[in-house]
């Protein structure tokens, strides 16, 4: 059994921190290095890390350790092939402390190489439930592989998983954060924009000009609040979310410094990818000048 505190419980560690510090999100470089640290852990001779390509239903090495390794990184394998073909054909984890007792081991490899392999701990890497790979740890020098040790390996590949899976969530909604950010900041028109609980999460330079705000306007507090000088807005806001319909092309009176103001608006249900209401908005122009026109 392994114990508390040895060595791949703090490559498990040493893993997690790497993610989080790197935020690499380049999968190949990132299970280079969880198979570098599982390997070392676990006191293994050689070692592999495979992608999946589902269209060719076969694994491609990418990464490899061992006086072997530079003839196994860009081998293919066919799904079903030798014991790692045949993880990512069942999606099943493998150990044997014996390769050539097996009959799903491959002997070319070995033949081709002159390298030996007696024994093999290969699991199946996932992304939620799709398959993006294997990685193989081979010849444990120390002895044989223990079910304790695949049990190990299979949640440090499944924390990683996760892991890595967030980092790229992360990267993936900064970018598109980035971008909207970009189209408010360059839109013509008013936004303001609340969250679930009414209060307000956006309100761009064009809406804070054509209402005359601070240009630091607190976030996050409730729309009446932000909006003293236009509480119409808010309560359309809120409206809004209350009875989930908006209205397009709609004429706002509003009073502002002694002088009246119409503002044309049309308000907008912001929606998580579920189709779960998560916010409301409203988009707006001050068109006093055209009201006035003959």
């Amino acid at each position: 059994m392994i114990s508390p505190g040895a060595g791949p419980l703090s490559a498990l560690v040493d893993l997690l921190q790497f993610l989080s510090s790197a935020k690499e999100t380049e999968e190949d470089k990132v299970w280079a290095r969880v198979l570098d640290k599982l390997a070392a852990a676990l006191d293994c001779d050689a070692a592999a890390y495979f992608v999946f390509l589902p269209k060719q239903a076969q694994l491609i090495a990418r990464a490899a350790l061992g006086s072997a390794g530079h003839r196994v990184e860009s081998r293919r394998i066919e799904s079903g092939q030798g014991l790692c073909g045949w993880v990512a054909k069942y999606r099943e984890p493998v150990l044997t402390n014996d390769a050539y007792a097996d009959p799903r081991f491959l002997k070319d490899f070995d033949r081709e190489t002159g390298y030996r392999t007696n024994s093999v701990l290969a699991v199946p890497l996932f992304d939620r439930l799709e398959l993006v790979g294997v990685l193989e740890l081979v010849n444990k020098r120390s002895g044989p592989f223990t079910e304790a040790e695949l049990a190990f390996v299979s949640a440090a590949c499944s924390a990683c998983a996760i892991a890595l899976r967030a980092i790229r969530l992360e990267s993936t909604v900064d970018k598109v954060t980035a971008h909207n950010a970009s189209i408010l900041e360059n839109l013509g028109g008013g936004f303001v924009a609340v969250d679930i609980h009414g209060r307000v999460m956006l309100c761009n330079p064009a809406a804070k000009k054509i209402l005359g705000l601070a240009p630091e306007l607190p976030m996050n507090q409730p729309a009446d609040a932000t909006l003293q000088m236009i509480p119409e807005m808010a309560e359309i806001l809120m409206d809004t979310l209350v009875k989930k319909e908006t209205v397009k092309r709609k004429d706002l009176l509003w009073k502002h410094k002694g002088e009246n103001h119409v503002l044309g608006y049309s308000t907008l249900l912001i929606q998580d990818p579920r189709g779960q209401v998560v916010g409301a908005g409203v988009t707006f122009q001050d068109i006093t000048s055209f009201q006035k026109r003959p």
